[in-house]
């Protein structure tokens, strides 16, 4: 199903969009199939349940557009009313998706009505939307940002410096030519060049106005400064890929990143145990009143109502040496007795691309068994010294 609806791009889209604060991730069920839509939230109102407040109520949809635009989505609008603002309204609730008629700004009074050819009834039984908020923190509505206010005053520092320092570059390409008293008179036309010599009087003089190369090297050193500060303000990573010297093992990955592992940690709070096991139960519920069905139209046989949970793969992609090593610990545990097999082929999961673990060992059974191999030659322990 994941890869099916494209869940992974829809969770990168989330996290992208709901840097700001928040970001709604919406299920639609569209010719029994499943689809996913990321929505902003800067025109969406959440009403939560009184008795659960993790729980959506509704949600509604509330903007301002032109006449025009209503015009075009086939609304019946008046050509004299074009260029008039309008209340787009839409409501999304357990059991359908209302649309209502758009109103004049100005019809203040006015209750706006159904609109009943657009309105649609789903009959989940719950609000088919995912409301996630950024980072720990923040209100009812938003979290934290990804990016922090000094991160973003920071960048807007950083950026003004570039384009000073650009300028520069474009004046040191191009010098002004300062002269002081020549002896040719002030309206003569100065050409200069290689071929041209200016002439001044024992008092004047002429001088090129420039931007010291220097100017530019100092600038770029401010702003890798400033990219810094910032990087550590939002817990990124300010490891140089230009001083890495040899490729690194994943361990030693994770502790030069260290930071910005952290910062993924908590968004794997919000955008994972949060709003990916949420989407999952909501398909999950959804394949019990729709026969769902993939591309081709091949029917999707039910999916159980078990607790689901997430099992994260490791943050960085182990080299071959730390997969060697942790087959090794994995087999020593299993013929120790410590692990069962089953724990160990999830534990391969991720780095071998194993979806389904559980297939994986029917598989396993399946297979003939490995060609015998020659025992392991056994070490003789060492004499003492007293014998």
């Amino acid at each position: 199903m994941a890869k099916e609806t494209g869940l992974n791009r829809v969770m990168i889209d989330a996290a992208t969009r709901g840097a700001v604060g928040s970001v709604v991730i919406m299920l639609r069920v569209m010719a029994n199939r499943v689809f996913f839509d990321v929505m902003p939230t800067a025109y969406l109102t959440p009403d939560w349940e009184l008795q659960a407040p993790d729980t959506l109520k509704a949600v509604t949809e509330r903007r301002k557009v032109k006449g025009a635009v209503l015009k075009g989505m086939g609304y019946p609008i008046a050509d004299a009313d074009v260029s008039l603002d309008f209340w787009f309204q839409r409501q999304w609730d357990s059991l359908a998706e209302i649309w209502f008629v758009p109103q004049r700004t100005d019809d203040k009074e006015k209750v706006p009505a159904i609109d009943v050819e657009r309105s649609t009834s789903h009959n989940l039984g719950f609000v088919p939307m995912v409301w996630v908020k950024n980072l720990p923190g923040g209100d009812a509505i938003d979290g934290e940002p990804t990016f922090p206010g000094e991160a973003v005053d920071t960048q807007i520092e950083a950026d003004y410096l570039l384009s000073q320092g650009g300028r520069g570059l474009k004046y040191s390409a191009d010098p002004t030519l300062h002269l002081k008293e020549p002896a040719f008179g002030s309206n003569a036309q100065v050409v200069r060049g290689a071929a041209n010599a200016i002439i001044t009087s024992a008092d004047g003089d002429a001088k090129l106005l420039e931007i010291n190369g220097t100017a530019a090297a100092a600038v770029l050193d401010w702003v890798k400064g400033l990219r810094e500060i910032a990087l550590e303000s939002m817990g990124g990573n300010r490891s140089n890929a230009d001083k890495l010297s040899a490729a690194q093992s994943g361990r030693a990955m994770e502790l030069m990143n260290q930071s910005l592992i952290w910062l993924a940690d908590k968004l794997r709070i919000s955008y994972g145990e949060g709003a990916l096991l949420a989407l999952l139960n909501m398909v999950v519920a959804a394949s019990t009143k729709f026969d769902l069905v993939d591309k081709k139209g091949k029917k999707l046989p039910k999916l159980s109502d078990e607790d689901l949970s997430l099992r994260w793969p490791q943050w960085y992609a182990p080299t071959f040496a730390d997969k060697q090593t942790q087959a090794t610990t994995l087999d020593v545990l299993r013929q120790s007795g410590l692990i069962s097999r089953e724990t160990a082929v999830k534990s391969l999961a991720p780095s071998y691309d194993i979806a389904d673990p559980q297939n994986e060992l029917q598989l396993i059974d399946a297979d003939p068994p490995p060609p015998n191999l020659p025992p392991k030659p056994q070490q003789v322990p060492l004499a003492d010294s007293n014998d």
